[in-house]
């Protein structure tokens, strides 16, 4: 379905819808509603004054702002010497600000993302541009205050994104992105607008999250991280251009620091691995990969097999490479898998998909985590599950959730599509207010072995509402998939809710592409369904006349360290 979005403000806005509807296929496909085209309004809080209702029937899935043609008169003041006192500057930003405040609140209830755009004035600085020697804001810093406000806006309205395209028009250049025309109390945007519809685009697909977050990056190696190839040239021989390779591999440490996995893949003998790794490890120190296959065999089979033993999805992996033919049969064999060819690397890490949410202890040690449970696959071998499981020597904890955990709880609500009940992507500030709501349960599920710690790897969100406590949400990281995780956990909530005195505990289960486990997990812990309600499915389990099933016998209780507060179902 095409997102509709709604632009409240002027001509500001006119080239870059311009630049956006002419190439759909470029950029995205959608269907708007621009007041001063639409409706000959150009100023969007008498708009909202008047027009909020017509906006909320329209139902946009976002919403644009601009506060350009109110920023001209102080920036005028400035350049006119017209301004009288920092005094008054500071009021022109706070009325600024609480316009802007007041737009928020009128369109809060639509609870779509609200965006308002923001690009300078080239021409600073004019007068003082080596100095500012008067007891005024220079038109710089009366902008870096204005944005600065913005800044704190976007901290307190979770739904609110201030659009700065200073950095877009310096990284193109202002003199290719404003009109010269203008007066100096002006800045439009001249056409084509590319590089600010391509951000648009950037911004688009993330507000809407019409891009899944990438989990994992396949490299190849001849020609994609070097120029040559290893069979031709020999290890020992290979050059590392300064001017793009080794940007190419900064830019892979970038991606790894921000929790993203690293692999390669590549067409050589397996015999030349620990050469290849000695060559590059210089260049790339700290990452750990997370797959490094040298073999002969269809790249598309062996990435497969690299999926499958990650247990991530297909969408969720780039493969990075410079042979055209490779790229095309994995795209025909895995069309799930997004191919780019060598030349990506720089758009890279300003691509929104690349950048995460958060970037918590959990997502910075993910190829660690990998990486032991491929170690426990080999420990496994032959091994009865059952009695693999017991020589794990597993700990586990069901605790309440602890303010420093927030931000890892978000990312996991964020991520988690394959054990999920409710595919509910909650923000932190929504998150916290559950916290503080007296009849909600935010439980954390921490997870350790003998192998290493998997970190906190599981959330559920319960509600005590009457006779009943409904479970809003439960998932876990795929990394504890078939591990009997899940049944300790609804075991303990079960007990939990048990000691609360109510009668039932209800999921409703919401089906999405991938969760469909979670039906069985549900099943497999004796919740019977109960009926439906719209989209979702409602399980129920009857305290009454149920037990819950004991938990697996291979756990023990993580031990409290002082500093967290355990569900009583575990401390007793």
């Amino acid at each position: 379905m095409k997102p509709f979005l709604c632009f409240l403000g002027g001509c500001e806005f006119e080239y870059i819808l311009h630049e956006l509807t002419s190439k759909p296929e470029t950029y995205f496909d959608f269907d708007y509603f621009y007041s001063f085209q639409h409706d000959g309004q150009t100023n969007p809080y008498t708009f909202l004054a008047e027009q909020a209702q017509k906006v909320y029937e329209m139902q946009p899935h976002a919403v644009f702002l601009s506060q350009h043609d109110y920023m001209m008169g102080p920036i005028s003041d400035i350049q006119l010497n017209r301004a009288v006192s920092r005094e008054q500057q500071d009021k022109r930003i706070r009325e600024l600000l609480d316009q802007c405040e007041l737009m928020i609140l009128t369109l809060l209830p639509l609870n779509v993302p609200i965006v308002m755009q923001f690009f300078p004035w080239f021409r600073i600085n004019v007068l003082n541009r080596f100095k500012n020697t008067t007891p005024l804001y220079n038109e710089e810093q009366f902008m870096r205050k204005y944005a600065m406000g913005m800044e704190a806006l976007a901290d307190r309205y979770p739904n609110f994104y201030f659009l700065n395209l200073t950095h877009v028009c310096a990284m193109a250049g202002f003199r290719q992105t404003l009109k010269q025309t203008d007066a100096p109390w002006y800045s439009h945007i001249q056409f084509p607008a590319t590089h600010i519809a391509t951000e648009y685009t950037h911004l688009v697909n993330y507000i809407l999250r019409r891009d899944k977050k990438v989990k994992c990056v396949i490299v190849d190696l001849d020609n994609t991280m070097w120029k040559g190839v290893i069979r031709d040239v020999g290890v020992e021989n290979l050059e590392i251009r300064i001017d793009k390779e080794r940007f190419h591999w900064n830019v892979l440490s970038i991606l790894y620091a921000r929790g993203i996995l690293i692999g390669v893949i590549s067409k050589n003998d397996s015999y030349l691995e620990t050469d290849i790794r000695n060559f590059i490890k210089p260049h790339l120190t700290g990452i750990e990969f997370v797959c490094f296959e040298l073999s002969w065999k269809d790249k598309c089979e062996v990435l497969f097999n690299v999926q499958q033993r990650l247990n991530i999805g297909l969408d969720s992996i780039v493969f990075i490479d410079d042979n055209a033919f490779e790229r095309e049969q994995m795209k025909a064999v895995l069309p799930d898998v997004r191919v780019y060819d060598e030349n990506i690397f720089e758009p890279l890490l300003y691509l929104p998909e690349f950048q995460p949410e958060f970037v918590t202890r959990e997502s910075k040690d993910r190829t660690q985590f990998y990486l032991q449970e491929n170690q426990r696959r080999q420990v496994q071998g032959s091994i009865e599950k059952g009695d693999f499981l017991g020589q794990c020597q597993f700990t586990i904890g069901v605790e309440k959730m602890q303010p420093f955990e927030v931000d890892r709880v978000t990312e996991l609500i964020q991520r988690t599509n394959q054990l999920n009940t409710s595919i509910k992507r909650y923000t932190k500030d929504q998150i916290i207010s559950f916290s503080r709501d007296p009849n909600c349960d935010i439980f954390v599920v921490h997870v350790a072995d003998k192998f290493g710690d998997y970190g906190l790897v599981g959330v559920c969100i319960g509600f005590r509402r009457n006779n009943v406590y409904e479970i809003d949400t439960l998932l876990f990281s795929c990394r504890i998939m078939s591990k009997g995780v899940e049944d300790y956990t609804l075991t303990t909530v079960l007990d939990y809710a048990g000691e609360q005195n109510v009668d039932q505990v209800i999921v409703r289960f919401t089906k999405g592409p991938k969760n469909d486990q979670m039906r069985a997990i549900l099943s497999n812990n004796n919740f019977a369904e109960f009926g439906s309600e719209g989209d979702s499915v409602v399980y129920g389990f009857d305290l009454q006349r149920q037990s819950p099933k004991p938990r697996p016998d291979w756990f023990s209780p993580i031990e409290s360290d002082g500093e967290k507060t355990p569900a009583p179902a575990v401390s007793r």
